[in-house]
C-alpha cells in the first residue's frame, strides 16, 4: 500500500509542473489587448483589423477611440498606472514625454521593414522609440468640378493667387473655403505651413529654431514671417462664410464634397470622409502658400501619426505580436493602402488608390517642397494651447499684436514645464 501510494505521487509530482501550467493558461484566457487609439475617422478600419487579427490569432484588441480629449485622457491613466497596452502619440516632441513608459523597438525584426525616412521621427539617440503608423501629407484640397465649372485652370501658388481665386469663386455665387476653426488642431495645421520654409532659410534649420523657441531666445514675434500665418488666416475666414469658427471637420468634408465649398485645409486622411459623401467627386491637392514665393509653395508631409508599446505592459509580447503582424501578414502590408486608402511606412507596400495620395506622390516627383511636420518637435501640450489661442484670434477676440503675446506666454511656460 505504502509502495503504491509512492508511486502514485511520482506521477503527479513529475506532471505537476505541466498540470500547474495547464491551469494557469486556462485561468489566463485569450489575450485582449487594451488600446487608446486617436482618429475616430478610422473606426470603421479599426474594427475591420480588430476582427481580422481576431480571427487569425484568437487575441482582441479592445480599442478605445477619441479625439478632442485624447491626450488628457492618456496622461490621466498614465499618471493613475493604468497604461494602456499599446497607445498613439504624434511624433518628435513626443518621443521626450512618452520616453519613460515606451518599449524600445531598435533590435524588433520587423523595424527593418520599416522605410528609414519614417523612422527619423520616432529615433531617439539610436533608439526607436515608437512604430510610424501612417505618412502623411497635408495642405488645400480642391474640388476639381467646381474649380473647372468656375474656369479656374491655373491653381494658386501664392497668397494673391488664392485671393484671386476665392474673389472669383465668391462672384460666381460659390463659398471659396469651410474654414474648420473649430478644430483646434485644424488651425497649428494650417498656421504652420505658411512658414514652413522659414526655420530652414534663417534660423539653421528646424530642430534649431525650435531649440531657439524652448530656449527662450526666439519669440514668435520676433520672427517677421509670422505675418504670413495672420494672412492667410485671414483669408480663409473671410472667405469661409458667416460662421468660420462653427466650421468642423465634417464641415469640411461634407461641403466639399457636395461643391458647397471649393477648397478646405486638411490632410490625406480626410479623403475617406469626403468619398463617403460623395463617391464620384473629383479632388485635387494644391500647395500651401508662404507668403508670396511661389517656389517656396509646398505640401507638408511627414510620418507623425506614431504607436507605442507600454515597456511594463503585462501584455507586452503580444502586443509585439502584433506590430510583427501589423507589418508581415499579408493582410497587415495591405491594411493602411488598402483600408485605411493612405500611405504606408512599410518597405514595398501597395500604394493605395486614393487621390490625394496620387497627387502627394505627383507634386513632390515634380519638385514641390514636402515639409517635414516640424511643429511636432515643438514641446507636448503646444498643439491644443497654440491651436485655442489662434481659434481666438480667427473669432476676433485678440489682434495680432496680442495672439503673438499670447502665443509666446503659453509657448515659454510649455517649454519650461517640459524641461
Amino acid at each position: 500500500m505504502k509502495k503504491m501510494l509512492f508511486v502514485v505521487m511520482a506521477v503527479l509530482l513529475a506532471f505537476s509542473p505541466l498540470f500547474a501550467a495547464g491551469q494557469q493558461e486556462q485561468a489566463a484566457g485569450p489575450v485582449t489587448l487594451n488600446v487608446l487609439f486617436y482618429s475616430p475617422e478610422l473606426a470603421e478600419q479599426y474594427n475591420d483589423m480588430v476582427a481580422a487579427y481576431k480571427a487569425e490569432t484568437g487575441v482582441t484588441l479592445d480599442i478605445t477611440v477619441l479625439q478632442t480629449d485624447y491626450r488628457s485622457v492618456l496622461t490621466s491613466r498614465l499618471n493613475s498606472g493604468d497604461v494602456p497596452d499599446i497607445f498613439m502619440s504624434s511624433a518628435y516632441a513626443d518621443n521626450s514625454t512618452y520616453k519613460d513608459y515606451v518599449y524600445d523597438l531598435t533590435n524588433e525584426d520587423f523595424i527593418k521593414k520599416i522605410e528609414p525616412s519614417a523612422l527619423q521621427g520616432v529615433t531617439v539617440d539610436g533608439k526607436v522609440l515608437g512604430y510610424p503608423f501612417l505618412v502623411q501629407s497635408h495642405s488645400f484640397i480642391y474640388n476639381k468640378k467646381v474649380f473647372a465649372d468656375n474656369g479656374i485652370t491655373t491653381l494658386p501658388k501664392t497668397l494673391a493667387d488664392f485671393e484671386a481665386v476665392s474673389k472669383k469663386l465668391q462672384a460666381n455665387g460659390v463659398q471659396p473655403f469651410a474654414t474648420g476653426f473649430k478644430e483646434f488642431w485644424v488651425l497649428p495645421q494650417t498656421a504652420w505651413q505658411a512658414i514652413a520654409n522659414v526655420p530652414a532659410e534663417n534660423y539653421g534649420g528646424y530642430e534649431n529654431f525650435v531649440a531657439k523657441l524652448n530656449a527662450g531666445e526666439l519669440k514668435f514675434k520676433d520672427i517677421p514671417q509670422m505675418s504670413q500665418v495672420f494672412d492667410l488666416l485671414d483669408l480663409i475666414k473671410k472667405y469661409g462664410g458667416p460662421k468660420p469658427n462653427e466650421s468642423d471637420f465634417n464641415d469640411q468634408t461634407s461641403s466639399l464634397a457636395t461643391g458647397k465649398v471649393a477648397m478646405i485645409h486638411q490632410g490625406n486622411w480626410a479623403e475617406d470622409s469626403i468619398r463617403k459623401t460623395n463617391p464620384e467627386v473629383e479632388i485635387g491637392f494644391l500647395v500651401g502658400p508662404t507668403g508670396n514665393n511661389a517656389a517656396t509653395a509646398g505640401i507638408m508631409f511627414d510620418s507623425n501619426q506614431t504607436i507605442r508599446i507600454a515597456k511594463d505592459g503585462k501584455n507586452l509580447d503580444a502586443a509585439l505580436d502584433w506590430l510583427r503582424w501589423l507589418t508581415t501578414s499579408e493582410y497587415g502590408r495591405n491594411w493602411i493602402p488598402g483600408k485605411v486608402k493612405q500611405l504606408s511606412p512599410i518597405i514595398g507596400a501597395a500604394a493605395p488608390d486614393s487621390q490625394i495620395a496620387k497627387e502627394t506622390s505627383a507634386l513632390l516627383a515634380s519638385g514641390t517642397p514636402g515639409y517635414p511636420w516640424f511643429y511636432q518637435m515643438f514641446p507636448t501640450g503646444t498643439e491644443q494651447q497654440l491651436g485655442a489661442i489662434l481659434q481666438g484670434y480667427c473669432a476676433g477676440i485678440t489682434n495680432r499684436a496680442q495672439t503673438l503675446d499670447a502665443l509666446d506666454s503659453a509657448y515659454a511656460k510649455i517649454a519650461k514645464a517640459a524641461q
